[in-house]
């Protein structure tokens, strides 16, 4: 009898102490946030810069989606989204079933605004913040497209030697900044995304613009143009490239445009003008 009653007794003990041990692995399941962060989804996210006028609302569109999907990207819904501007929560969305989620933003000053677009601590994605540019523009001041191949070297990322100092002089005076770049072909140089590109524009000393990905060819820059004039920003003054597309759209479109470095290789329109550096690309504008 007594050995039964110690058998007993024993089972009793064990098996309390293996229900306290369940209970502490599930509490610290949900008490830790490095288990629950191991836990997460990886996630892809995405803004992109928007022009607007001071005073203006505007939306800004954000895309999540998941990291890696396979026959195209594939959204993430529910996920609670938060709009920064200088540190403080300006707005908050969640992605739909698209994975897209928009965030509306009114700047009051004349200007570029940064922004970033993160996920809020409940969500279950992992993601890191995504940047992005307001400009606050009015629309009597002249527009300057700069393609961005006319400022990088494509073998080792280098900028082009005086572009940083000649476009930030014409910024300052003059113009406000779009900077147009390709979505690359396999095997190019790439930045990425914007993120990427705004980094190395900031790190390199260029002025602060919006920047826009098209694919290549000229009906996706022509398309542009012609949805920013009928946005109203008919102010599209002039432009600076390194390309025979780039040159041949804006020349279409009756925009000025310079042509730097020059290139005995490519033939370009009759009304591009052409300089060997940029330091004289002022002198064609």
């Amino acid at each position: 009898m007594r050995e039964a009653s110690l058998v007993k007794r024993e089972t009793l003990i064990g098996g309390k102490l293996l229900s306290f041990f369940f209970a502490c692995c599930a509490a610290s399941l949900f008490a830790s946030p490095y288990l629950y962060a191991a836990g997460k989804i990886d996630g892809e996210l995405s803004v992109r810069d928007v022009l607007t006028m001071p005073g203006q609302t505007t939306r800004i569109e954000a895309n999540l989606t998941r990291r890696g999907s396979v026959g195209g990207r594939q959204g993430l819904s529910g996920e609670p989204l938060e709009l920064i501007v200088e540190g403080k929560t300006v707005g908050t969305a969640k992605t739909g079933e698209d994975g897209r989620a928009y965030l509306e933003y009114t700047p009051r000053t004349r200007g570029n605004h940064d922004i970033t677009v993160r996920l809020m601590p409940e969500s279950a994605v992992n993601v890191p913040d995504a940047k992005a540019t307001v400009g606050a523009w009015e629309r009597r001041r002249p527009i300057l497209l700069v393609e961005l191949a006319a400022v990088i070297h494509q073998k080792d990322a280098a900028p082009v030697a005086d572009a940083a100092d000649e476009l930030m002089r014409l910024a300052q005076f003059f113009y406000n900044v779009i900077y147009v770049s390709w979505l690359p072909a396999e095997g190019e140089l790439s930045f990425g995304d914007s993120n990427d590109t705004r980094e190395w524009l900031a790190k390199n000393k260029f002025p602060q613009g919006l920047t826009v990905s098209l694919r290549p060819g000229g009906k996706s820059l022509k398309a542009k143009i012609e949805q920013l004039r009928a946005d109203g920003w008919v102010n599209l003054k002039a432009g600076v490239g390194k390309t025979r597309g780039f040159a041949e759209v804006l020349a279409e479109h009756r925009i000025e445009v310079v042509v730097v470095p020059e290139s005995e290789k490519v033939e370009l329109p009759k009304k591009a003008k052409v300089v060997k550096e940029w330091k004289d690309v002022r002198k064609k504008l």
